[in-house]
């Protein structure tokens, strides 16, 4: 039976593997290390291409890995699975996304960066299919080192291994498996409001990330002096921006700035929490898909 929120947000068809749970990772002896695993990795993502690092923001990000799931399960003898802007629009508001300019401008630049390449239907020639490069696809490698990471450290026993070592055949049987769980980032933000206050804030993931490593060995998690300018120069926005989330939070109850203000940012129980919660989450997330990428490798193994 599917109980948890994580599990009942996937199609009842779906066959659910073993996977570590939310609440068996919570307490796990080093389920704080593995927080510090992800909450470093995050902050480190794609911190080489300033061009990526939006990707964090939950309708990009979503938007670039819903491509490249779609470019992984497309068969070239059956033309519904075919990556054209009608598919990816028609499955985004399945993720909360609607479709419309901003998606088709993020598309655009996508393209006009190299991240993708476009063909022409042989059915219509009006229709263009899109066709993810090896830099995007690079680029979601890292992105599921970064989140299999925490499962790695913690059942170091376990076969992460393809994950870790960015294997682009684990990584093609890991995003054909995710189209059969597509609505599991939704249900774990739409559960949780403050981490869903931040991922759908511009950088605002990375600014939560940068405020989490600061006050994590901080007995108060309080910040020091002049945290604004060095959370903007890690997130790659301005001073402005960054207060301006993190005010937004604060007034929200989760975050205390001092008075008079620029001297520390304390996180409060609540947000404190929700970052945990939403680790766990996201991290027995990426092992239920973990475990249906690797049974679909097992027949190709067994075949060579």
């Amino acid at each position: 039976m599917k109980t948890s929120p994580i599990e009942q947000s996937i199609d009842p068809a779906v066959a659910i593997p073993s996977f570590h749970t939310p609440e068996t990772l919570r307490a796990h002896p080093r389920f704080s290390e593995a927080v510090a695993c992800l909450v470093d990795g995050l902050v480190s993502l794609f911190g080489h291409d300033r061009r990526l690092r939006s990707l964090i923001e939950y309708d990009r990000g979503v938007t670039f890995m819903l491509i490249v799931c779609l470019a992984a399960g497309e068969r070239s003898d059956r033309p519904e699975t075919w990556l054209t802007m009608k598919r990816l629009n028609a499955l985004l508001p399945r993720l909360c996304i609607e479709p419309g300019r901003g998606i088709t401008d993020f598309v655009t630049s996508l393209q006009d960066e190299d991240f993708l390449t476009t063909r022409r239907s042989p059915l219509d020639a009006r229709v263009r299919i899109l066709q993810p490069t090896e830099k995007m696809l690079a680029a979601d490698r890292e992105w599921l080192q970064v989140f299999h990471a925490p499962l790695a450290l913690l059942y170091p026993d376990g076969d992460y291994h393809g994950a870790m070592r960015q294997d682009p055949v684990y990584q093609r049987a890991y995003r054909t498996a995710s189209l059969t769980t597509l609505e599991i980032a939704d249900r774990i933000v739409g559960g949780n409001p403050p981490a869903d206050y931040f991922i759908r804030e511009s950088v605002g993931t990375r600014l939560l990330m940068v405020l989490i490593q600061e006050v994590r060995d901080a007995p108060d998690h309080r910040t020091g002096p002049g945290f604004y300018t060095r959370a903007a120069a890690l997130g790659g926005v301005s001073r402005t921006h960054a207060r301006n989330v993190l005010q937004g939070a604060a007034d929200r109850g989760w975050l205390r700035s001092s008075d008079p203000p620029g001297l520390f940012i304390e996180v409060r129980d609540e947000l404190w929490d929700s970052v945990q919660r939403w680790v766990a989450e996201s991290v027995a997330g990426v092992d239920i898909v973990h475990g249906m990428a690797l049974a679909l490798q097992k027949p190709a193994q067994k075949g060579a």
